[in-house]
C-alpha cells in the first residue's frame, strides 16, 4: 500500500495529476499492477493527508488548493523548522554536518535551467536536507508535521519555479545554515532557517495566481 500511496502522491506533486483530476481505482490498479484494495487504502490515506478529496458518486479527485492554505503552510513550517534547526545545532555530529554538506554540494551542481527533471532533482535534494535536519533535531512529531507541509511547498513550486537568482539565494541560505550547525550556533540556525522559509513564502505571495485556486 505504501508504494501505491507514494506513487500517487508523487504524481500529484510533480503535476502529472492536476487539481480536479479524477483518480479511478481501476485505472490506478491496472497502472500499478495491484488489486483495487491497496489503491482504495492509499486513496483514503491521501484524503486524510489532504492531497485528494473523496466525493460521493464521483470518487477520488485531486484537491484544488486554495492560495491561503498553501501560503500558511510556509508560515507554519517556518516556526517548526526554525525550532528544529536550533535543536539540531546543539546535538549535531561532525559526520552529520558532512552529510548535509554533500547534499548542499549536489544541489549547487544541479543546473535547474536545463529541464524539469533537473528542477525535480533539486527539489528532492532540498527536501532531503530539510528532513535530515528535522531528524537530527530529535523533536518528536516535528518531522511528520513539517514534511507534510513541505510536500505542499513542492506542489506550489510545480507552478512557481525559482529563477536563477532565487536558486543562488537558496543555496547561500543553506551554506549559512550549515555554518551555524557546524559551530553549534543555535540562535543563528533558528534565524537562518526561519528567514529561509519565510523568504520562499514571500516569493509565493508575489506570484499569487489570479484565481483563488492553484491550477
Amino acid at each position: 500500500m505504501q508504494r501505491v500511496y507514494s506513487h500517487i502522491r508523487d504524481c500529484i506533486l510533480s503535476g502529472r495529476y492536476m487539481p480536479n483530476n479524477r483518480l479511478g481505482e481501476m485505472t490506478l490498479a491496472a497502472e500499478l499492477g495491484v488489486s483495487r484494495t491497496p489503491v482504495r487504502e492509499a486513496l483514503r490515506n491521501l484524503a486524510a493527508d489532504g492531497f485528494i478529496e473523496l466525493k460521493p458518486h464521483v470518487g477520488a479527485i485531486v484537491r484544488p488548493w486554495n492560495f491561503e492554505e498553501l501560503y500558511s503552510s510556509f508560515v507554519i513550517r517556518a516556526d517548526i523548522e526554525a525550532q528544529a534547526a536550533a535543536h539540531a545545532a546543539k546535538r549535531i555530529t561532525a559526520e552529520e554536518v558532512d552529510e548535509l554538506s554533500v547534499l548542499c554540494d549536489r544541489m549547487e551542481q544541479t543546473n535547474t535551467d536545463v529541464d524539469t527533471d533537473a528542477r525535480h532533482s533539486r527539489s528532492e535534494l532540498n527536501r532531503q536536507l530539510h528532513v535530515r535536519i528535522l531528524q537530527i533535531s530529535a523533536l518528536i512529531h516535528a518531522e511528520r508535521t513539517a514534511t507534510q507541509l513541505m510536500d505542499l511547498a513542492v506542489l506550489t513550486m510545480t507552478f512557481n519555479h525559482f529563477d536563477p537568482d532565487e536558486v543562488r539565494r537558496s543555496n547561500s541560505d543553506h551554506r549559512v545554515l550549515l555554518r551555524a550547525l557546524r559551530t553549534n550556533d543555535d540562535l543563528l540556525a533558528y534565524s537562518v532557517m526561519r528567514t529561509h522559509i519565510l523568504t520562499a513564502a514571500g516569493m509565493f505571495r508575489e506570484r499569487k495566481p489570479g484565481t483563488n485556486d492553484v491550477s
